[in-house]
């Protein structure tokens, strides 16, 4: 191919360069005379360097074209695949023309095949249809008699006639509303077992914190049925998804129904223990939280040791009762805190809120073997904190109400004919700043049993309240004197 004017310019300028360079480059290897006697060696190893350029050159081109050849191949056979994907759906395009006449020929050929379908289900559930009043009444006795596997059995074989019968009409579109209905009429009492079933298992859910102690099997077989019945509800709605039709009554949820009951039989213990009121007896508090503290670690210790091996792992029941009890005490706290404390029933509060619940004799103890960090606190900081501002409330009420008795009991002993008390040494004294040193130290070893914050703020309320004393005291003495000199 012949080289443009422009181009041979350039390769004429290069090949102009390249000579310039070498004939530089020979210079600089020949400056002195002595190395003129390398003049051989210097020209083996350009021939040498030479070489190794021009193999290198040829690898690098030998390989290049091998990238050509086979890309061009691969471009080939792309072309080869494209030409019979093109036939193919040209094939295809021609083949569905046909499908519209296909399917209206076919239109005797569906109905045909729908009524057999319908046929052959309603032969395969002629045994059920015929026997449904027997069946019911025999499944009720075996759900009265506590017979709950076979009573689930039967009343599954009942649900699978009418939904298989019902799902044949949903195929046959609205126009069948009537027959719909019949169906639905005839298998109603299907419904009522199944209720009656569920409000089986929902009593021994309630009571399952007894049942697991003394019959565990009955325990067990309700929650087998539990789990067939949400198996039968995913079912159901993957159904749904693919036809649109979804049997009456589903989804039962039962699992959720029955963790409900389960929750209900813990709020009533809660609730239902409390023993006196407060006008009753003044220790009602203190006994309400010990049999709730008694109850709650019982259930939680029979939930970890007896649940555990009947629920299915996925309950997850341990953590699930901790849960529950949990949510249900910290209701019922605020509760008794919403109606209103009195005097020492916040100690009470407080000290089973900080100490006892955490602690080993609730949620600490051994028989559970929970990890402490795990233990949520019952009742967040900010209802903790009002609860000891109320506390200290109350506190710096009755500091004020013994500090005014106390002045007014001095000043009446001041002015009384009686001689004043003396010490050992024979000082005038008063009993005043004793009292109020064991009322602070008393208070102080009261807050410790509950934290060590309400320690610190209840000596802080302590050392105020005794200065405040002494400064009354003061202002008590100076008002005698002038009223004892003005006379």
């Amino acid at each position: 191919m012949a080289l443009s004017a422009v181009q041979a310019a350039e390769v004429q300028k290069l090949e102009t360069d390249t000579r310039a360079k070498a004939a530089k480059h020979v210079a600089n290897m020949l400056q002195r005379p002595d190395q003129l006697e390398k003049v051989q060696q210097l020209i083996s190893r350009v021939n040498r360097k030479k070489a190794s350029v021009e193999a290198m050159l040829k690898t690098a081109m030998q390989s290049q074209l091998d990238g050509v050849r086979t890309g061009l191949n691969q471009l080939e056979k792309a072309l080869v695949d494209i030409r019979d994907i093109k036939e193919n759906l040209q094939d295809m395009e021609t083949a569905v023309e046909a499908v519209p006449d296909l399917y209206q020929r076919l239109t005797e050929v569906r109905e045909e095949n729908l009524r057999h379908s319908q046929l052959a289900t309603a032969r395969e559930n002629l045994k059920h249809i015929f026997t449904v009043p027997e069946t019911v009444k025999k499944t009720e006795q075996w759900i009265e008699e506590g017979k709950l596997l076979q009573a689930h059995q039967s009343l599954v074989d009942l649900e699978n006639s009418r939904d298989d019968l019902l799902f044949e009409l949903h195929r046959l579109g609205h126009q069948n509303s009537r027959d719909r209905d019949l169906l639905k009429e005839y298998f109603e009492a299907v419904s009522v077992l199944s209720a009656q079933l569920e409000k089986h298992l929902g009593i021994i859910l309630l009571r399952a914190f007894n049942t697991v102690r003394k019959n565990p099997r009955e325990l067990v077989t309700a929650l087998r049925i539990i789990e067939r019945e949400e198996r039968t509800d995913e079912d159901c709605l993957h159904r749904q998804k693919q036809t649109g039709f979804i049997p009456p009554g589903r989804p039962k949820n039962l699992r959720d129904r029955s963790m409900n009951r389960l929750r209900e039989c813990i709020s009533q213990k809660i609730e239902a223990n409390q023993l006196e009121t407060r006008e009753e007896k003044r220790m009602w508090l203190v006994r309400h939280l010990e049999v709730i503290r008694i109850l709650m670690l019982e259930d939680l210790r029979i939930s970890k040791h007896h649940f555990v091996p009947c629920f299915p792992k996925k309950y997850n029941i341990f953590q699930y009762c901790v849960s529950l009890y949990h949510t249900e005490v910290a209701d019922r706290i605020h509760t008794i805190i919403a109606e209103g404390l009195e005097g020492q029933e916040y100690v009470s509060l407080l000290q089973w809120v900080e100490q006892t619940y955490p602690g080993p004799e609730l949620m600490g103890a051994p028989a559970l073997n929970m990890d402490k960090n795990l233990i949520p606190p019952l009742l967040n900081h900010e209802v903790v904190e009002d609860l000891m501002n109320s506390y200290l409330d109350k506190m710096r009420v009755n500091y004020t109400s013994w500090m005014q008795n106390a002045i007014s009991l001095e000043k009446e002993d001041w002015t009384s004919e009686r001689d004043p008390e003396v010490d050992m040494d024979g000082y005038f004294s008063t009993a005043s700043p004793v009292t109020i040193y064991q009322m602070v130290d008393e208070n102080l070893q009261v807050s410790a049993t509950i934290s060590q914050e309400l320690v610190y703020k209840v000596l802080l309320l302590g050392i105020e309240q005794v200065t405040s004393f002494g400064n009354l005291y003061k202002t008590a003495i100076i008002e005698f004197k002038s009223d004892y000199f003005s006379d």
